[in-house]
């Protein structure tokens, strides 16, 4: 896990997006000493009306393949497409003065 930026505040919670390799997008949410989330997740239609999401949860996946039943969640059709998608994240670049 990356440090957390300098450009915000070490006491806020993470939230943690991973993509899986050929597979969803995660998202991971922070969680108290009890394990419950600390933060609330809503993911909205273009209307900006909310998908019903389970409470019990700390990841939710969303689908990247287009061809999930449950869109815009994750049901794992994404292996029956053989969708591909491996991306990786490039390290910053250093700069110097």
């Amino acid at each position: 896990m990356n440090p957390p930026s300098a450009t915000r505040p070490a006491n806020l919670p993470e939230v943690t997006i991973r993509c899986r390799e050929h597979g969803p997008l995660v998202v991971e949410l922070p969680v108290d000493t009890q394990g419950a989330p600390t933060v609330t997740l809503r993911v909205n239609d273009h209307h900006g009306d909310a998908f019903p999401l389970p409470t019990e949860k700390r990841a939710v996946a969303l689908c990247r393949c287009g061809q999930s039943g449950c869109r815009p969640f994750c049901d794992g059709t994404h292996r029956e497409h053989q969708f591909r998608a491996d991306e990786t994240a490039t390290a910053p670049s250093e700069t110097t003065s």
